[in-house]
């Protein structure tokens, strides 16, 4: 988190000079208000209209150095946030694929969205407030200094009991923000599956099992907070109960000085209004404290998040591909789960067509993400080129992989198609015509924007689609997962034809459906039992 101060460190220092100002002026009008005060009990006219006017000057001071502090804390609170967010999405991306899939995606979205926001207010916006109100601390105790000794320690002493409040009662405070941040979290998560699986949920017509379920997530989320604000109502309740006794003490000791003509009506005035000044900071100050220790360890766990995926790494990436792929006598099982894959052998080299077959679960997807680099075998080699696999640390630079679900962004079809990489209109049209996606192949059809997941094309269009987006990437290795699933047996044939006019790359096609007779046309099919 001190990365996020040091680079908004312009805006923060802005935010403390113009609340100093502020402070300052808020101090030395008090002093103006007494000398008004004792002017117009004097009789004295003139005398009263020159500190009134100075008064009001340092009135009108006083709000627009507040304003300015106000915008430039706005602006720390956003920068910090901003970054925050940047480098939890950043982290994100960074993450191999299999550390992705084992966090539900529904958590990544709450720290992105709750927890940031959470950290936000209870981190950065607390900051700058605290600064303010210590600076406002600083300033009038200094100013009862000068009216009087005693009355400033009395003071001090009493309406700086409340602040240990929120230290008697630190741990609870972490542990029910943690939890109500970690039960948003999984309701989120569980919202983010349901809505995943929609159809299914219209399908079956289980709307009221799922709502009494998002009722039981829901609830929890409210309870964890219920209990959260309830802890804060209490250390406020505490505090707040003190500063007024204090107040009161205080305020009884600078009326006696009155009474012993120790003070004036101007200086008892402005004795009052120190005091006044000095007690609601201090009971924000306790909340200041109580906001940054409750949020304290969720903001240890997002630095923990974010570091996880950056450490540096020896490894490389497969940058070039110049004969082919090997594997050697492969076994492979998931985590003490049985063997899947067992002394599996494969040779291709560029250039090669290549299916895999066989049934569902005989380990045709677990090669592929061997290749991938997701998994590392527990016996065996994968050799590419004659360097072990294991040498790199990804190798997706040199692959392509299209699996069997078909996925496409909410963007347009050009974005989905080049992935942000400049690519000529022309080459996109000749590709799409190419691939029978005439009706897309046009400028107008390329800035259409495509409904989240392909929900406004067909089944053919979205699988063509993606393969025109591994097409146009054109690297060493292109592998397809299941390509012909859940295609109409006319739309199945022509991806076939399509796959197999594919030229000068190695490909790899995993399928349990490839037509019998198209199968000569590979350099090899190897089928794989269950």
């Amino acid at each position: 988190m001190k990365l996020y101060h040091r680079r908004n460190r312009a805006a923060f220092l802005g935010a403390l000079f113009c609340i100093l100002c502020s402070n300052a002026l808020a101090v030395v009008l008090q002093f103006f208000k007494g000398d008004v005060l004792d002017h117009a009990i004097a009789g004295e006219l003139q005398e009263t209209l020159r500190y009134g006017s100075l008064l009001i000057s340092f009135i009108l001071g006083e709000v627009l150095f507040y304003y300015f502090y106000r915008r430039c804390s706005a602006k720390y609170a956003v920068g910090c946030t901003r970054l925050l967010k940047r480098d939890i999405f950043n982290s994100i991306l960074h993450r191999s694929y299999i550390d992705f899939k084992a966090c539900p995606q529904g958590e990544y979205i709450a720290k992105l969205t709750s927890e940031t926001d959470a950290v936000r207010d209870r981190r950065f916006r607390m900051l700058p407030m605290l600064f303010d109100i210590l600076s406002k601390i600083l300033f009038v105790s200094a100013a009862l200094f000068l009216l009087d000794w005693r009355l400033a320690l009395i003071t001090i002493a009493l309406l700086t009991t409340p602040l240990y409040i929120p230290k008697l009662i630190e741990k609870r405070l972490q542990k029910a923000q943690t939890e109500y941040l970690q039960a948003v979290e999984e309701s989120l998560a569980k919202v983010n599956d349901w809505l995943h699986g929609f159809e299914i949920i219209k399908n079956f017509a289980v709307e009221k099992q799922i709502l009494s379920k998002f009722d039981a997530s829901n609830d929890l989320v409210a309870d964890k907070l219920q209990k959260d604000s309830l802890l804060s109502a209490v250390s406020q309740l505490i505090t707040t109960l003190i500063s007024y006794l204090s107040y009161f003490i205080v305020l009884a000791f600078a009326a006696w000085l009155v009474l012993r003509g120790k003070f004036t009506a101007g200086s008892f005035f402005v004795a009052i209004g120190m005091i006044d000044q000095l007690s609601y900071p201090l009971i924000s100050l306790a909340e200041i404290i109580r906001q940054l220790v409750a949020i304290r360890p969720t903001c240890e766990a997002m630095d923990e998040f974010i570091a996880k995926s950056m450490d540096e790494t020896d490894e490389k990436p497969l940058q070039a591909i110049q004969q082919g792929i090997e594997y050697r006598d492969v076994s492979f099982a998931y985590s003490d789960g049985p063997q899947i894959l067992h002394h599996f052998d494969l040779s291709a080299l560029l250039g090669q067509k290549i299916l895999i077959k066989g049934p569902s679960g005989c380990g045709k997807t677990t090669a592929v993400n061997l290749l991938l680099r997701y998994y590392e075998v527990n016996d065996g080699q994968i050799t590419i080129d004659g360097t072990p696999i294991s040498a790199y640390s990804s190798t997706y630079d040199c692959m392509t992989v299209v699996r069997q679900e078909a996925v496409l962004f909410r963007d347009t079809l050009r974005n989905n198609l080049t992935m942000f990489r400049p690519v000529s209109d022309e080459s996109l049209i000749a590709l799409l015509h190419e691939l029978g996606l005439s009706r897309f192949a046009t400028k107008a059809a390329l800035d259409a924007q495509i409904i989240e997941n392909g929900a406004n094309l067909s089944g053919g269009e979205k699988k063509r689609i993606c393969l025109a987006r591994a097409l146009l990437r054109d690297t060493e290795v292109l592998i397809l997962d299941e390509p012909l699933a859940n295609l109409d047996d006319a739309t199945a044939r022509k991806i076939e034809d399509l796959l197999l006019s594919i030229q000068g790359k190695l490909l790899l096609v995993v399928s349990h459906q490839f037509s019998e007779e198209k199968l000569p046309q590979f350099d090899q099919v190897l089928t794989m039992e269950a």
